[in-house]
């Protein structure tokens, strides 16, 4: 998902040390693009939605990665306001997952409610009249019926 990469970059300790302008390498995280996928029940309009989610997500990762980079370089008394500003990125990158996955949870509740929608319909309505005992009684009577005929089979 992510590799780590060398790059030369001018940091400017260069100047100070007297050092080969743009000489200094260091390692930064690269990350790979993800492609969205195609999903069937999405329209139009959900795939771009989704594709803005996507494309807010890596940008803000990619200002993450650039922050983190810069808090390496500059002076010590900038470390943490970088750190925050890329902290603040990483909140945005969450944000816009966060919001891609409540669409998806969204979308998958409206397919089950359609289906529940669309499955068979029984509706029993049973009115029975009559006290406990009268309602016990005619039961324990069919229950000694069934018995009687399944002894004889």
């Amino acid at each position: 998902m992510s590799r780590e990469i060398e790059v030369t970059i001018e940091h400017p300790m260069e100047e100070v040390l007297e050092i080969e302008s743009g000489s200094t390498t260091m390692t930064r995280v690269e990350r790979e693009r993800q492609e969205l996928t195609v999903v069937e029940s999405f329209d139009e309009k959900d795939s771009e939605i989704e594709g803005q989610f996507q494309e807010v997500y890596n940008a803000a990762m990619d200002a993450f990665d650039q922050q983190s980079v810069q808090a390496e370089i500059v002076e010590p008394k900038y470390k943490a306001r970088n750190q925050e500003v890329a902290v603040q990125f990483l909140n945005t990158a969450l944000a816009a997952a966060r919001d891609k996955s409540n669409m998806k949870q969204h979308k998958d509740r409206i397919i089950v409610e359609q289906a529940r929608k669309t499955g068979p319909k029984t509706l029993n309505q049973n009115l029975i009249v009559g006290d406990r005992n009268e309602i016990l009684k005619h039961l324990m009577r069919e229950d000694q019926n069934t018995n009687a005929d399944s002894c004889t089979d």
